[in-house]
């Protein structure tokens, strides 16, 4: 049966547009690259009365590529929420730069659509459009009970050049961590791939062959006896749960982190109820550097640890002098 379509074009080729998705987004100007792989893999574009679902597949001279928009899940534009708590730490007319507390989720999505850091963004600022309505402005997250930087573009140029860095993982991202243990070595790097869970579709983990490829530089700043360790991680890429996975992988699940912590650790009596009860992931997003998408400027900001952090090394730190 003839698919409906709302429009069809008969390709002519050229070598920088003739893979689908490029075609595409050269022929659709005004609707985004996201959405348009979005089409895709949804078996909304087809060739020839074929589906394609490969966003790279490779046109021929003279194919006939048509588009069927009737099934596209349609975005809503967030509501202002002024009570969104987020402080900034740096603002003109292209970027802000925010201070994100733990507990407050990036943008909208499934079972939290107005109390976001967008929704608080969207009361304030006038965002880009980006590649998303749903998430204007978003031009990278981090998890929701992940504290520290963020950068948000106000306008879809910046948002673009800001983007494109991340892309290339030219932009400095520095974490500090608190974990269960001690790594053996001081310095290392962490090179898998990570791809969704098999068993649990709401997790990632370490594949040998699927997924993208991660890579985490790690280094020890401070230990606790052998029971914990404070590290610094600075990300090359820029995978879901990157950080958390990673450290799970090698044995060194992060304090507060109840779904990837494999094992139960030993910890000293006196403080173990403290530590096994800590209500989030001990992860801080402390460093951002990245290249101002209209000065050409290397902004540089850092960040220090949130309270609970840094009461979780205090009272660490005060049982190992003790101990002494």
């Amino acid at each position: 049966m003839r698919r409906k379509t709302i429009i069809s074009f008969c390709v002519i080729i050229d070598e920088k547009q003739n893979r689908l998705d490029r075609f595409l987004a050269h022929e659709l100007v005004d609707i985004s690259r996201s959405k348009i792989q979005s089409l895709i893999e949804s078996g909304h574009v087809f060739v020839d009365e074929k589906i394609i679902e490969n966003p790279n597949y490779y046109l021929k001279k003279g194919e006939k590529v048509g588009v069927d928009y009737e099934k596209l899940p349609k975005t809503a534009i967030p509501s202002a929420n002024s009570d969104v708590d987020f402080s900034v730490l740096y603002e003109d007319e292209d970027i802000i730069v925010i201070n994100k507390p733990a507990g407050v989720v990036v943008h909208p999505g499934a079972g939290n659509y107005d109390h976001t850091l967008v929704n608080g963004l969207v009361s304030r600022y006038d965002l880009s459009a980006g590649s998303d309505e749903s998430r204007p402005g978003i031009v990278h997250r981090i998890d929701k009970d992940t504290s520290g930087i963020l950068v948000v573009a106000k306008n879809d140029r910046a948002h673009a050049l800001l983007a494109e860095q991340f892309q290339i993982h030219s932009i400095k991202r520095k974490y500090l961590c608190f974990c269960f243990g001690v790594p053996r070595m001081k310095i290392g790097k962490i090179e898998t791939m990570i791809a969704r869970d098999p068993n649990n579709r709401l997790k990632m983990s370490v594949s040998k062959d699927k997924g993208k490829l991660a890579i985490t530089n790690y280094k020890i700043l401070k230990t606790f006896s052998s029971f914990a360790s404070k590290i610094e991680c600075e990300l090359h890429t820029g995978r879901t749960h990157q950080i958390r996975v990673h450290m799970s992988h090698i044995g060194h699940s992060l304090i507060g982190d109840s779904i990837y912590k494999k094992k139960n650790y030993p910890i000293p009596k006196e403080i173990a109820k403290y530590i096994n009860e800590f209500p989030r992931q001990a992860l801080h997003a402390y460093l951002l550097e990245f290249i101002h998408p209209k000065s050409k400027e290397i902004m540089h900001f850092e960040i220090d640890l949130p309270n609970d952090l840094a009461e979780l090394e205090e009272k660490m730190s005060a049982f190992d002098i003790a101990k002494v």
